[in-house]
């Protein structure tokens, strides 16, 4: 069994997330954990200092949490026909970022997350919420869904990367389970800034072929573009991906997509998929 993790503050973006989950692990059997954090508005903090008002006031918080989590548990089972599928609830007393670090210490396969770009801000790429979790750097496979993305077969998914690291079986398991469940076509992307492999990076493309030898899977290379909407084109739609993958590590290139200089001159909101695999330290 499949053991996800989705957060949820009950808006369409991170019911869209769970929707896509639903779609991508249909034939398997999957314990899904609705997860929801809860924190005291500033207003309702206000003049109750005293320790048992405020646990008045925390206590109510959870029951609210806990109903509005039995209320998305209905809506589910009137929606989804899946019977494979079950779920657990999870309520976390403060912010989401710390909450799914907590709950990361336990053993899931998939956190799943929906991304909605601050309101008004057309260049954000992801929201500052879901770059909080992504920052967090855990162990866990993080899938991001954009707010607008529908679920398409993962007929191709991308594998972006540049060979400057060598790749254990560990670290893909994740994709070739996906792979696996769709038989998936891995296109292998090199987003490159000097064109041609190195000695090493040769050898590093060797061994990542060696474990993919159970896949099909196609190799392209991309330049390194200056935009963010280019970049993301060239997945869409030059390449047909319907999933795109990373390895976290150090100073890759979506770390680099996510650097505030470049966020504040993003222009085009993705609706492609990412999934981020833990990078071995």
């Amino acid at each position: 069994m499949i053991r996800v993790l989705v957060p949820t503050d009950f808006s369409d973006h991170s019911y869209n997330a769970l929707s896509y989950a639903h779609m991508l692990f249909q034939e398997v059997a999957v314990e899904f954990t609705l997860f929801n954090a809860y924190e005291a508005s500033a207003l309702q903090l206000v003049g109750n200092k005293s320790p048992l008002r405020l646990g008045t006031i925390y206590k109510s918080l959870k029951v609210k949490s806990l109903e509005a989590l039995k209320t998305l548990k209905k809506d589910i089972d009137a929606r989804n026909e899946i019977k494979n599928h079950t779920y657990v609830f999870q309520t976390y007393e403060g912010h989401l970022r710390d909450g799914v670090d907590a709950m990361s210490k336990n053993d899931f396969d998939f956190i799943i997350i929906g991304s909605k770009g601050a309101t008004g801000l057309k260049e954000i790429f992801i929201g500052s919420v879901t770059q909080s979790i992504v920052s967090l750097h855990q162990e866990i496979p993080l899938l991001i869904v954009p707010e607008k993305a529908n679920f398409r077969v993962p007929d191709n998914i991308g594998f972006a990367t540049d060979f400057t690291r060598d790749y254990a079986k560990e670290e893909l398991a994740p994709l070739l389970t996906l792979t696996d469940l769709w038989k998936s076509t891995v296109r292998m992307v090199e987003v490159y800034d000097v064109p041609g492999l190195s000695p090493a990076q040769k050898t590093h493309l060797q061994h990542l072929e060696m474990l993919l030898m159970d896949v099909n899977y196609r190799f392209h290379v991309i330049p390194e573009f200056s935009s963010l909407e280019n970049c993301i084109n060239a997945f869409n739609n030059e390449l047909e991906i319907d999933l795109m993958v990373l390895i976290d590590y150090p100073k890759n290139f979506f770390e680099r997509l996510m650097r505030e200089n470049v966020i504040k001159k993003m222009t085009f909101h993705t609706t492609l998929p990412f999934l981020i695999l833990p990078g071995r330290n």
